[in-house]
C-alpha cells in the first residue's frame, strides 16, 4: 500500500522552545481513492485549535507566515478561543488570519466545545470570510465534493441529511465526494458507516505534552493516546488530525510542536488496511 509523505517534515520536537512557536506549514501528501479530477493536486490548509486567549506577538509572527501559503482552500476544525472572556480577542485575531488567504476553493470551518455561544454568534456576523458550517452541508459542483461541517456536540448524521438535500438541489447525489469539518477525531467510526470519505479534526492537540512517540498523556477523547495526532482509518473513511496551532490552560508543549497541515491531494489507495476498528496509520 502507498503512504502519504510528508515531503518538508517538521524539524525536530527536540530543539523547539518550551514556549511553542507557529510553525510553517507541514507539506503532506494524502492520497484518496475516487478523488474526483477537480481535486487532484489542490492544496487543502487545515487550520485548527488556536486557543486565543489575547492579542499575543506570537499571532501576528503566525500571520505574517501564513500570508505566504498559497492554498486552494482553507478547512478550519473549531476551537479558536479558549474560555468565556476570549470572545473579542478571538474575533481580532482570526479576522487579521482570515484577511491574508485567498483561496480560489473559499474559507470553510466548524465551531469546537471550546467556542461559546457568543463567539459562534459574532463569528457569523462578523467573520465573513468564512462560510460556517453549523451540522450543514454545501456541494461544490466544480470541484464534485460536498463539504459538510459539524460543530459540537457534533451530528453527523445532521451533516448527512443536509448533504444530500444538497446534493440534489445541484443534481450531483450519484457522484459527489464526501468531506467532513469535525472538532473531535472520534466521529470517524460514524462517518465511516455513513460512507463519509475524509474527515479533518483537532481537539487532541497531539496530547500537546508527550512523552515518547507516538505516546501522548491525555487527548481529551476516549480515542488511545496512540491516535491523537496523524492519519486514522475506519474502513474505507480517513481522518487526518492537527496538532493544532494553541494551548488549552498551558502554553507549553512538550515534544509536540504546534502544527499547520497542507495536504496535496492525490488519487491513490488508502493507508493501512480495511479494518472495522479504529487505526492510526500514520503518525505525526
Amino acid at each position: 500500500m502507498s503512504q502519504p509523505t510528508a515531503s518538508k517534515p517538521d524539524p525536530s520536537p527536540l530543539t523547539r522552545p518550551s514556549r511553542p512557536e507557529p510553525v510553517l506549514a507541514h507539506e503532506i501528501s494524502l492520497a484518496l481513492p475516487g478523488l474526483p479530477d477537480a481535486m487532484v493536486g489542490r492544496r487543502i490548509l487545515h487550520l485548527s485549535d488556536v486557543h486565543i486567549r489575547r492579542y499575543r506577538p506570537r499571532f501576528r509572527r503566525m500571520i505574517a507566515r501564513c500570508a505566504r501559503l498559497r492554498p486552494d482552500f482553507v478547512w478550519m476544525t473549531g476551537d479558536y478561543m479558549t474560555v468565556h472572556g476570549d470572545e473579542q480577542a478571538a474575533l481580532t485575531v482570526m479576522a487579521d488570519l482570515l484577511d491574508v488567504f485567498e483561496p480560489p476553493g473559499g474559507i470553510f470551518g466548524c465551531f469546537g466545545n471550546h467556542d461559546s455561544a457568543a463567539f459562534k454568534r459574532l463569528a457569523l456576523k462578523r467573520l465573513h470570510r468564512c462560510h460556517w458550517l453549523e451540522h450543514e452541508a454545501v456541494t461544490l459542483p466544480e470541484y464534485g465534493i460536498t463539504l459538510m461541517g459539524t460543530s459540537t456536540p457534533c451530528d453527523v448524521l445532521a451533516c448527512i441529511m443536509a448533504a444530500r438535500q444538497a446534493e440534489q438541489t445541484v443534481g450531483s447525489a450519484a457522484d459527489s465526494y464526501r468531506i467532513l469539518l469535525g472538532h473531535e477525531p472520534g466521529i470517524l467510526i460514524t462517518c465511516a458507516e455513513l460512507g463519509i470519505e475524509w474527515t479533518l479534526a483537532g481537539h487532541t492537540h497531539g496530547g500537546q505534552l508527550r512523552f515518547g512517540l507516538p505516546f501522548a498523556l491525555h487527548n481529551s477523547t476516549d480515542i488511545p493516546g496512540s491516535h491523537s495526532s496523524g492519519i486514522l482509518r475506519c474502513r474505507d473513511s480517513v481522518c487526518t488530525i492537527s496538532r493544532g496551532l494553541g494551548e488549552s490552560y498551558f502554553d507549553v508543549r512538550l515534544l509536540c510542536p504546534t502544527h499547520l497541515p497542507m495536504y496535496t491531494l492525490r488519487r491513490g489507495p488508502l493507508p493501512g488496511s480495511h479494518c472495522r476498528r479504529m487505526d492510526c496509520v500514520q503518525w505525526w
